[in-house]
């Protein structure tokens, strides 16, 4: 009986030798389980080369001005002050009359008659006042002292008969061979003309007034005239106003 034991436990014992791990199973559990092998970063390299980063240092670009410039704000204006304006020259009103010339640095002029016609007639035209009217014809000269050509513009002249405005008119016919005075005047040189209104026939006054010299040297004319200052002018001839 006891020879049965021993065989049991030498075969046991053998068969314990012969298995690997015999008897570690209750205690040694970490076995059963293959751990992880790290990996070796020296393997990786023997096979790939990368490339080494290396630290460039970056291109930093200066700060930016942030100094804001001053805006410029228009000067304020008081609205309350108002600027000085230049005054315009002054027009200066010079008399003309039958006895009294009109002259200036720029001209000269002359009354050369003053004549009432009821008609006036000739082969070609007859003027015929209406009635109870009559033409009142003032004969002037007019010396242009200036270097540019000067225009006598009927559009300037005012009239009044009596204290009651009146328009000058126009005739066919030329009073003692004298033209209309509304013409060009050249530089330097006389003309000779007239100027024509139908007045009543008991008129007592006569007041006009050119405008046209106002523009350019700040200058009118003014005449007035009664039936005392009646006059015949001398016939017309062109060679005196040269």
């Amino acid at each position: 009986m006891k020879r049965k034991v021993y065989l049991g436990i030498i075969t046991a014992a053998a068969l314990c030798i012969s298995l690997p791990g015999c008897g570690k199973i209750e205690n040694d559990t970490s076995s059963s389980t293959p751990s992880a092998t790290p990996v070796s970063e020296s393997s990786n390299s023997s096979n790939t080369t990368e490339p080494v980063a290396t630290d460039v240092p970056e291109e930093t670009a200066p700060p930016a001005d942030t100094t804001e410039t001053p805006v410029q704000e228009p000067p304020q204006v008081d609205e309350s002050v108002t600027p000085e304006q230049t005054p315009a020259a002054e027009t200066k009103t010079e008399k003309l009359s039958a006895s009294q010339d009109y002259s200036d640095a720029y001209r000269l002029v002359k009354v050369l008659g003053l004549k009432e016609y009821k008609k006036l007639d000739s082969d070609k035209y007859n003027d015929k006042a209406k009635k109870g009217k009559k033409f009142l014809v003032l004969f002037l000269s007019i010396r242009n002292d200036t270097s540019e050509e000067d225009y006598i513009n009927y559009n300037y002249i005012s009239a009044k008969v009596d204290g009651k405005k009146i328009e000058h008119t126009f005739l066919l016919n030329e009073p003692k061979g004298y033209p209309t005075i509304f013409s060009h005047i050249p530089a330097g040189k006389s003309a000779g003309g007239f100027i024509v209104w139908e007045v009543p026939e008991e008129w007592k006054e006569l007041e006009f007034t050119y405008n046209g010299w106002k523009d350019i040297n700040n200058v009118k004319m003014k005449a007035s005239f009664t039936p005392d200052d009646l006059s015949d002018p001398v016939i017309y001839n062109a060679n005196d106003f040269n």
